[in-house]
C-alpha cells in the first residue's frame, strides 16, 4: 500500500516552517498567512514528480498495482450525448443504457482496488438530455451522475456528499439548442436548462491516513479558498473549451479537486486522461500522476501538452509513456509495451544517457528510460 510518497519532503518545506513545536495548531495560523501560504505553494513547485501516460482502455488497469493510488480524479464519457472520434474501445459508443453503465463498472471496480484505503473516486459527469428529436419525441433527462452512484455502492464505495458544479460556459452546448429558449418562449411549460454537473465523491473505506508533518505543511490550503473550496455549490469554475476535446474540464476544478483530496507526493489517477488536465494539474502541485487514454489522437495531445507543462517547472519532472502492441521505443527494442521519457523540466526530450539516463528492461519486458531534469529551482538559461 502507498501510505505516502518515498521522497522525503523535508528539505522542500520553507526554512521559516521547518520547526513546527505543534503542528495542530500551526497549520491553522499558516492557512491563515497570505504570506506563508504563498512561500509554501512557491516551495511545491520545486517537488519532483513522476507520470505515467499509459495508451490503453481503462477497463483494464491491472498494470497498476493494488493500493498504489491515492485519489482518481476523471470525468468518463457522457454516454451517447457528446460527439467522441471513434477509435477502439471508446465507451461513449455504447448504445445500450445499461450496458454502458456496466461497462463503467468494470472502470470504478479497478479504482476500488488501486486505491489505499480511505481513499477516493471523484466523478466529474453531467445528466444526459435527450431532446424530443433524439427520443422519439419525448424530452428526457438520463441521470447518468445517479446511475453512477448506485453503481458504485455494491462495489464497495461509500458515497459521500457532492458538489453541485454550475458550469455556466457549456450551458447551450448541453442541451443541443443554441437559440437559448427550449420550449416556447416567455410561456409556461418550458424546458429548464441543464446548467449544472455534478462532482461525486466516493470513498473507499478506511481510516485516516497520518501523512509526514512536511506533507501537510505542503498541502496547506488558505483559509480563504478552504472556505470556498468545501461548499457544496460552485459558481466560480467556468466550463472549458471544446476545441480539443468534446468533454472536457478545466484545469482550475482539476488542481483544485486535487488539493482539496490529496497530499504533496501522493499518486493521482485519471483512467479518462482525455487531453491530460488532471496529469498537468497534478504536476503543478507536487503531486504524481497516472493517466489512461484510448484514443491514440487524445493520448497524443495529452502527451504533448504534459510534456509541455513541465518545461514550466522549477522541479524535475519525470514523464514516461506505455504504448502496448510492442511499439519500438527509443531504443529500438522491447516487446509488448514500451516506456520513455518525452521531456524534463528543462524542456530537453529524452533518448540521451549523457544527461544522467537510465535504461533498462524491467520484468515484463518493458524499455524505461528516464531522464532527469535540473536541480530543484533551478531553470535551464536558453
Amino acid at each position: 500500500m502507498a501510505e505516502s510518497s518515498a521522497l522525503d519532503l523535508t528539505p522542500f518545506v520553507p526554512e521559516d516552517l521547518g520547526k513546527l513545536r505543534n503542528h495542530q495548531t500551526e497549520i491553522p495560523r499558516i492557512a491563515k498567512d497570505p504570506r506563508l501560504v504563498a512561500m509554501i505553494e512557491q516551495a511545491v513547485r520545486g517537488v519532483p514528480t513522476e507520470h505515467s501516460l499509459m495508451l490503453g482502455d481503462a477497463r483494464d488497469l491491472s498494470k497498476i498495482p493494488d493500493g498504489s493510488v491515492h485519489l482518481v480524479v476523471t470525468s468518463p464519457p457522457y454516454w451517447t450525448l457528446k460527439e467522441y472520434r471513434r477509435s477502439k474501445g471508446q465507451l461513449g459508443y455504447v448504445a445500450d443504457y445499461e450496458e454502458f453503465l456496466g461497462e463503467l463498472d468494470k472502470v470504478w471496480q479497478h479504482c476500488f482496488r488501486v486505491l489505499v484505503p480511505g481513499g477516493r473516486l471523484i466523478i466529474v459527469v453531467g445528466d444526459v438530455c435527450l431532446s424530443r428529436r433524439r427520443n422519439g419525441g419525448r424530452h428526457t433527462v438520463v441521470p447518468l451522475h445517479a446511475s453512477i452512484q448506485e453503481h458504485c455502492r455494491p462495489i464497495g464505495f461509500d458515497n459521500v456528499a457532492p458538489i453541485i458544479w454550475y458550469k455556466i460556459a457549456n450551458a447551450v452546448y448541453e442541451v443541443e439548442n443554441r437559440g437559448g429558449f427550449l420550449g416556447k418562449p416567455f410561456e409556461p411549460n418550458a424546458v429548464v436548462k441543464n446548467d449544472i454537473e455534478f462532482i461525486l465523491m466516493q470513498r473507499k473505506h478506511g481510516g485516516y491516513r497520518s501523512p509526514s508533518i512536511a506533507a501537510r505543511v505542503l498541502s496547506v490550503i488558505s483559509g480563504d479558498n478552504h472556505q470556498k473550496w468545501f461548499q457544496q455549490i460552485w459558481t466560480d469554475v467556468t466550463g472549458a473549451s471544446t476545441r480539443n476535446h468534446p468533454a472536457p474540464y478545466p484545469l482550475e476544478l482539476a488542481e483544485r479537486l486535487i488539493r482539496m483530496f490529496s497530499f504533496v507526493g501522493d499518486t493521482v489517477l485519471d483512467p479518462f486522461m482525455g487531453t491530460g488536465t488532471t496529469n498537468v494539474a497534478a504536476m503543478r502541485w507536487g503531486r504524481n500522476s497516472v493517466g489512461v487514454e484510448v484514443d491514440p489522437h487524445y493520448f497524443e495531445l495529452s502527451r504533448k501538452r504534459v510534456g509541455d507543462a513541465s518545461a514550466d517547472l522549477f522541479s524535475t519532472a519525470t514523464i514516461s509513456v506505455v504504448e502496448p502492441g510492442g511499439k519500438r521505443g527509443a531504443s529500438g527494442k522491447g516487446r509488448g509495451s514500451i516506456q520513455r521519457v518525452l521531456a524534463t523540466a528543462s524542456g530537453e526530450h529524452a533518448g540521451r544517457k549523457d544527461n544522467g539516463g537510465t535504461h533498462r528492461p524491467d520484468e515484463g519486458g518493458v524499455v524505461r528510460e528516464r531522464v532527469r531534469g535540473p536541480a530543484r529551482r533551478h531553470r535551464k538559461s536558453a
